[in-house]
């Protein structure tokens, strides 16, 4: 994890362009990007990408990880910041579609406190296996079947509740019938680690924490969530493919500015991230972690959360799962 962490960043630190901030930014101060979740995760790498590409005028972006509470911590912290354009957030989907759903002391309302600026990449959702699933299982049909065969033997590790990657394997479950175990992890790599050591039977994972290990032949990925089979794996079928429509879905990353931030910062902050995300080494960093770069403008941005808020609502309320912390 360390080393990949390494290499992403010297990727991402080698970038230059020149980008045009908002005014409110240029004056001497760095200017804040706030994300959720500690260094070497994937929302850090884009956070710190992110912040290489909008500090090649010479205004100094600082990346402030402010982990805990599932990403919450680095929401609520930029929804009381200045609306000046010196804080940003970089944070991914379920803190502004599922969490509204799940937590109910929650202090923030994603499309009333935030100005939502753009997306900045996205990934699929994997399904994939470990020894502890017999070699002969090589599709979501092969899983499912093994599964029914074996109660009580098909769990499922993810970075934790409340994440679309439970809700992601809870409409599995409840697709096809099979009775499926949530254990949650405090981060999707650990999931990963112990499916690859036998200790779990599957994992639901971000694709860019599992291909390391499918790459070296250690577990098989049966399924990805994304409309089209990926490039970084294009041998695997899409649930779509497998019978499975309903867990379709693609999981990004977007900035965000407090919710009274003027249109023109928000405008100018857009302008900046789409011109520094066309570099190819863009691309290529991203690659590196099975995301896609994207950069939708604010109002298809804004439409975009408002539709995932919507699709996730039933599928939380059928779970029962709910959450004081």
């Amino acid at each position: 994890m360390t080393n990949r962490r390494q290499l992403l960043l010297a990727s991402a630190g080698g970038m230059a362009s020149a980008l045009v901030l908002p005014a409110q930014a240029q004056r001497g101060n760095a200017v804040r990007v706030c994300v959720g979740f500690p260094p070497g995760s994937g929302a850090d790498v884009i956070a710190r990408l992110t912040a290489t590409r909008l500090a090649a005028n010479g205004v100094p972006h600082v990346v402030d990880n402010r982990a805990g509470a599932g990403g919450r911590l680095a929401v609520d912290n930029v929804r009381l910041s200045p609306a000046d354009g010196s804080t940003v957030l970089v944070t991914p989907d379920a803190m502004m579609t599922i969490y509204p759903h799940v937590y109910r002391k929650l202090n923030y309302r994603p499309l009333v406190d935030f100005r939502p600026v753009t997306t900045l990449a996205t990934v699929p959702l994997g399904l994939a296996v470990g020894p502890a699933v017999p070699p002969e299982v090589l599709t979501i049909a092969d899983f499912v079947k093994w599964a029914k065969a074996n109660p009580g033997k098909a769990s499922f590790g993810t970075s934790g509740p409340g994440t679309t990657l439970h809700f992601t394997g809870w409409m599995l479950a409840n697709a096809t019938g099979i009775e499926l175990t949530h254990v949650p992890y405090r981060g999707s790599i650990l999931a990963a680690q112990d499916m690859v050591a036998g200790q779990i039977a599957a994992s639901v994972n971000v694709l860019g924490e599992l291909l390391p290990f499918a790459q070296a032949g250690k577990i098989r990925i049966l399924g990805v969530s994304s409309p089209a089979r990926s490039r970084f794996s294009p041998d695997t079928p899409t649930f779509r493919e497998s019978g499975l429509p309903m867990l379709e879905s693609m999981t990004w990353f977007g900035l965000f500015l407090p919710a009274r931030t003027p249109d023109a910062i928000v405008a100018s902050i857009h302008a900046a991230t789409v011109e520094g995300f066309k570099a190819p080494e863009v691309r290529d960093t991203l690659a590196k972690v099975g995301m896609e770069p994207s950069t939708l403008p604010p109002e298809r941005f804004a439409a975009l959360i408002k539709a995932d808020l919507e699709r996730w609502a039933p599928v939380v309320r059928q779970t029962g799962y709910t959450s004081d912390d």
